[in-house]
């Protein structure tokens, strides 16, 4: 069996026309001569490729492999090619065809979204879960969950979250000193730092909420339709029942407070209206009221709360109102 025999069957192989008879040949010979070969190997690029990287580096490879077979070098090339074509063809294809409809590389950074006072945002991401933000919230989550979690960091504020279900890959919420793990569910936090609760409430699924200086402590689950309040400055988790008109009816424009504390109603509608309010009635702030708002003017707003409470208000300027 000649060299230049051998020469004509790997370029027939190389161009599809190689019989069943042939490539065996091939592979026979290649075996007697170095059967020491791996079978396998793994190549790494340090950086992604174009496309016309990927179709320039495959044309070197092909011309490469048609040069005559000159030292013993060459035969590990055809033994490469005859043992790994369908794998390596596959690979190469897949990952072309991968690349073309990506039309950029994967990223890895971390994005953080800010929402404006007097306005919501609505998150789509990466794996298909939507988050929205309420007025004067931030969260910082990856351009890309990688690993066996999907991670989130609610850094201020309040937050709607609708998970796509992942057995596999739970979501989980950083929010001050709460981890709140769930599959796939809908669930709001809210965890301003002007509020003395962080308060965590169920809409479908469940959800599980940890403390995250007490991870000996089991996950407390909450159902559809309860609420976990947790005073910041302790380890208590109080959990109540709760309206489902009263869970994150913010996302709509709708303000519904159901034996709020009067304070965060009024940090409420700070965030919403863009205004500072100064109470100056002292013993007002620990009263509480339960109310549903549209989008009502926030001088109708404060009309009602005062002849409800018993208290008077004036706007001092255009960004600031008195409560006496």
């Amino acid at each position: 069996m000649t060299q230049e025999y051998i020469r004509q069957l790997a370029v027939k192989f190389l161009n599809g026309t190689a019989s069943e008879e042939e490539k065996e040949i091939l592979h026979k010979w290649y075996d007697s001569l170095n059967p020491e070969v791996p079978e396998t190997e793994t190549v790494f690029t340090r950086d992604p490729e174009s496309a016309n990287e990927i179709k320039a580096r495959m044309l070197a490879n092909m011309k490469a492999l048609q040069q005559p077979v000159r030292k013993k070098a060459d035969f590990t090339l055809i033994k490469r090619l005859v043992s790994w074509s369908t794998a390596v063809a596959a690979l190469v294809i897949a990952g072309f065809i991968f690349w073309t409809n990506q039309h950029k590389p994967i990223e890895t950074g971390i994005r953080l979204v800010q929402a404006p006072l007097g306005k919501t945002l609505k998150i789509a991401l990466p794996d298909g879960s939507s988050i929205w933000l309420n007025a004067g919230s931030s969260l910082s989550y990856p351009s890309q969950f990688s690993g066996k979690t999907r991670e989130v960091i609610l850094k201020e504020g309040q937050a709607f979250f609708d998970v796509k279900h992942m057995t596999d890959k739970p979501f989980i919420v950083h929010a001050k000193t709460l981890n709140i793990t769930v599959l796939g569910t809908s669930f709001d936090v809210k965890a301003y730092h002007n509020d003395k609760d962080i308060k965590v409430t169920v809409k479908t699924g469940k959800v599980g909420v940890t403390m995250r200086d007490k991870p000996e402590r089991p996950a407390l689950m909450l159902l559809p339709a309860e609420q976990a309040t947790i005073p910041e400055k302790t380890t208590q988790i109080h959990v109540t029942e709760i309206s489902k008109p009263a869970i994150a009816p913010w996302k709509d424009n709708r303000m519904v407070f159901e034996d709020e504390l009067l304070s965060e109603v009024f940090n409420a509608l700070e965030r919403k209206y863009k205004q500072h309010i100064i109470i100056e009635k002292a013993d007002l702030s620990a009263e509480k009221i339960s109310l549903t708002l549209d989008d009502q003017p926030i001088g109708d707003v404060l009309k009602v709360l005062g002849f409800s409470k018993k208290f008077n208000y004036s706007q001092l300027n255009d960004s600031t109102i008195v409560i006496k």
